[in-house]
């Protein structure tokens, strides 16, 4: 098709911001992008989907600068757009909100929203004052208004940090056109550790970009934000481009076919286990106070539950809550301020993850790139990490054992790959994910906790996922789930607990579960707090 700088739309006649044509993109052994052609227009929200591996990564690197295509080129708003550097798309308009985290977490909140143009006095040095109140701006903007602009990045969770990318992907909208301001806005997956309120305000920012003129290319595997926010969708599969097409028309079902050129097949309801009243509880907690909360002293409220052989319960809450924290509390990855942990009703001391793997309780954790894996080594030295006793001897590594570890898992997880030699780095978000749960599932686990456990997945994998814990539960294993996703929860546990300010707020059987409800319980500390301090 021969466009200039409009194209017909069923809208009438829009500008066309950004043209890709015959964009490739090939790596050893993988073509990322085959031939894909793609026309965004200003002013709109343009949905990106695909499963893992489809090609949206290797896309959105080619288009930020961070990668440059074999064939095939690239308009921006008219001219020829070929950046050499991630600075030069900056300059030329083009923002992104990666799926993995770029803070610099020794520096504070301030500094990393405003690193790429920190204000200055007329002397040239570093305005503090003016760097502060531009912060409290951007943080206010992304619903964090509590947090401090001195803030150390590193001491925060996963979703803020989150926020923080997205701020500071916004934090040069006010600026000079001439200086890089956002004309087009890509966010990859921006919502996979946020919760519903996070969610909500994040898609009225996005639709306030849209009205101000701004392009919005939006990745997500939560379908149903596609269809809150979307004008239109582009299907990628296999590196290729399968479709493009308005979001209002197309249905759910239609957009998962696109996807995985498939028919998903639905769980069946999950069923609560009969339970061995007899047996006792696989883990217990009492007067647990993570380091974490603000309030550590002897009177503050303590968390205390059970979690049995065979059920899968859900730690649900809002960003904030402290469900991150209690996990990690639990596993001796962060000191404990108070409490006791108990296996099979018999306490046990844990100060390390050491600790927690001897008495069997492992913790996939929600940031599976920095804590999870070790990109650059081999999938089978992965998949074996976490149990390198039982394919060495004498100390030296048996490369023949761990090889058929590895291929048990890639079979039992059907983890899609090239070779147990490549690099973990290489596969998709969705089949590192299962990496990771197969090498903690090569210890075989008798508690297993897990972060955000689908958090940048496609919804097969997800499902794939989901249907692995459902099984290692059939089996005896007790699991606990963290998930800012209400509805993931809701269809996969049997019972809930819900976390609000550090404090346990409520618990309830599967029979009970209601969206409405468990946000209430969610919301309750916030409430409540203001109206004590008054």
């Amino acid at each position: 098709m021969d466009h200039d700088d409009t194209i017909r739309t069923g809208a009438g006649t829009a500008a066309v911001a950004l043209e890709l044509q015959g964009l490739t993109r090939r790596h050893p052994g993988v073509t990322a992008l085959d031939g894909v052609d793609l026309t965004l227009m200003r002013g709109e929200v343009h949905a990106l989907a695909g499963e893992n591996g489809a090609g949206k990564s290797s896309l959105i690197k080619i288009l930020c600068g961070a990668d440059r295509p074999d064939a095939g080129r690239m308009r921006l708003f008219g001219e020829a757009y070929a950046p050499q550097t991630p600075l030069a798309a900056m300059r030329a308009g083009i923002r992104v909100v990666h799926q993995e985290l770029h803070m610099l977490g020794e520096l504070s909140v301030a500094e990393n929203l405003l690193f790429e143009r920190l204000p200055r006095t007329r002397l040239g040095l570093l305005d503090r004052a003016a760097m502060d109140r531009r912060a409290r701006e951007l943080l206010a903007l992304v619903g964090l208004d509590e947090l401090s602009p001195a803030t150390r990045v590193g001491t925060l969770g996963m979703a803020q940090q989150q926020l923080l990318e997205i701020a500071k992907a916004l934090s040069n909208q006010q600026g000079n056109p001439h200086e890089g301001a956002a004309r087009i806005v890509i966010m990859d997956e921006p919502t996979a550790t946020l919760t519903p309120r996070e969610t909500d305000r994040l898609l009225a920012i996005i639709r306030k970009l849209r009205d101000d003129g701004v392009t919005v290319v939006f990745v997500s595997h939560h379908l149903q934000e596609l269809f809150e926010v979307c004008d239109r969708v582009t299907v990628l599969r296999n590196g290729r481009h399968v479709a493009t097409q308005p979001m209002a028309g197309t249905s759910t079902g239609e957009l998962v076919r696109l996807m995985v050129g498939r028919e998903l097949v639905e769980r069946p309801a999950r069923v609560a286990p009969v339970l061995d009243a007899a047996r006792p509880a696989a883990l217990r907690v009492e007067g647990l106070r993570h380091a974490g909360r603000r309030d550590t002293s002897s009177s503050a409220p303590t968390i205390d539950f059970s979690l049995h052989y065979g059920e899968i319960v859900g730690l649900a809450g809002l960003v904030g809550s402290g469900r991150t924290e209690t996990l990690r509390a639990i596993f001796g990855a962060d000191r404990a301020a108070a409490g006791r942990i108990l296996r099979d009703e018999q306490p046990v001391r844990i100060a390390s993850p050491r600790d927690a793997l001897a008495h069997g309780i492992c913790l996939v954790t929600e940031n599976r790139k920095e804590e999870g894996l070790v990109l650059d080594m081999p999938i089978r030295a992965n998949l074996s990490l976490a149990r390198l006793g039982a394919v060495s001897r004498g100390g030296l590594l048996r490369a023949e054992a761990e090889n058929v570890a590895a291929r048990r898992m890639v079979g039992e997880l059907q983890i899609r790959l090239a070779s147990i030699a490549q690099p973990v780095r290489q596969l998709s978000g969705g089949n590192q994910q299962k990496v990771v749960l197969g090498k903690w599932l090569l210890r075989d686990p008798k508690v297993l906790l897990l972060d955000e456990p689908t958090r940048g997945v496609d919804v097969g994998a997800k499902a794939e996922i989901h249907a692995l814990l459902e099984r290692m539960a059939a089996q005896g294993m007790a699991v606990l789930v963290v998930s800012s996703d209400l509805r993931e929860l809701i269809g996969l546990c049997d019972r809930m607990l819900v976390m609000s300010r550090g404090v346990l707020v409520g618990e309830l059987p599967r029979a009970q579960f209601d969206e409405e409800a468990i946000l209430a319980m969610a919301y309750r500390e916030y409430l409540v707090r203001p109206q004590e301090a008054a």
